[in-house]
């Protein structure tokens, strides 16, 4: 006599199995924006982060020396001259905060007396500095610009003085109505009649300019170190072929040149002297306050115009 024993069989069926793979992949397509966000914000309180520590750095030095620093510094020019005038030293505003950011050494290694753009000093101009750098732009640490002659390598920074409104090039040490941060500025809390919570002292500049559909996207690189003289690059506007030295360290809030007006709120525009940056919907500000804004790109333009002008008299509301 055979006896047949039967057990119960355990699997997936072919169907059963394509379900549960549709599920998983469902429950990822949810998960990777979210985990996304979740970088990105952390991205972004980094950044704001640099831009206080920044803040503080501004104020100290302004307890120093009884003026904020100077956009960056030229010799032998006058308020009128053209960024095509300049001969050096060139140095930006974040190179003469140097001691303020715990790199008394670096500031210590670079003669202030010569040129940026000086052999001595031309190879600390690369040096990597984390408070100037924001996590959400994904450029390289190093990018390189030209004085017509010599590629100098200049460190990535994410971070452009407020210019005011007027052209960076044309008039880079005459802008009308001004900013806190330009050619040979002397720029005191006295002078900031706008009030200090409302004028803006520096924002964000992501390195490449990609907001316009259909236009080839522009390098927009900025650097801590200086407006290297008769650096030039591409403008990003076709009205415009090259932007100088000062769009390397500084940012306007617009410019009516001839016939030309730009008015642009950040993230609107491949112009290289805008603002920009890779956050979600705007860009973060620091303030002459020391506050840190984040600020819509969808803001009224001339609200942010104001915001870059520090004695206009315009009455601003809430941003």
């Amino acid at each position: 006599m055979n006896i047949r024993l039967s057990f119960p069989r355990y699997g997936f069926t072919l169907i059963e199995l394509l379900v549960v793979m549709a599920i998983i992949a469902i429950l990822m397509s949810l998960l990777l924006p979210a985990v996304h966000q979740v970088r990105e914000a952390a991205r972004r309180t980094k950044c704001k982060n640099n831009l206080k520590q920044l803040g503080l750095a501004f104020h100290n030095y302004h307890d120093a020396h009884g003026t904020f620093p100077p956009g960056y510094v030229s010799r032998n020019v006058t308020r009128a001259d053209p960024a095509t005038s300049e001969t050096g030293p060139g140095f930006a505003w974040g190179a003469l905060m140097l001691p303020y950011l715990d790199q008394q050494g670096l500031y210590n290694v670079i003669n202030f007396e010569l040129n940026a753009s000086n052999p001595v000093n031309i190879p600390h101009g690369d040096t990597f500095l984390t408070p100037f750098r924001c996590d959400s732009d994904p450029a390289p640490e190093v990018f390189f610009v030209n004085d017509g002659t010599t590629n100098y390598d200049l460190a990535t920074a994410n971070y452009v003085g407020v210019f005011g409104y007027g052209s960076v090039t044309t008039v880079p040490g005459n802008p009308n109505p001004a900013g806190l941060l330009y050619r040979n500025s002397y720029t005191r809390f006295s002078d900031i009649t706008d009030g200090t919570s409302h004028t803006m002292l520096i924002g964000e500049r992501t390195s490449k300019h990609n907001f316009v559909s259909g236009v080839t996207a522009v390098d927009s690189h900025s650097t801590w170190y200086a407006a290297i003289p008769n650096a030039s690059r591409p403008a990003g506007m076709g009205m415009m072929p090259n932007e100088g030295s000062a769009s390397l360290v500084l940012g306007h809030v617009g410019q009516t040149t001839g016939t030309m007006v730009m008015h642009h709120t950040p993230n609107s525009t491949n112009h290289i002297a805008n603002f920009s940056s890779m956050h979600d919907g705007g860009f973060q500000v620091l303030m002459a306050d020391g506050s840190v804004h984040f600020l819509s790109q969808n803001i009224n333009y001339d609200t942010f115009r104001w915001l870059g002008q520090h004695s206009d008299g315009n009455v601003i509301g809430e941003f």
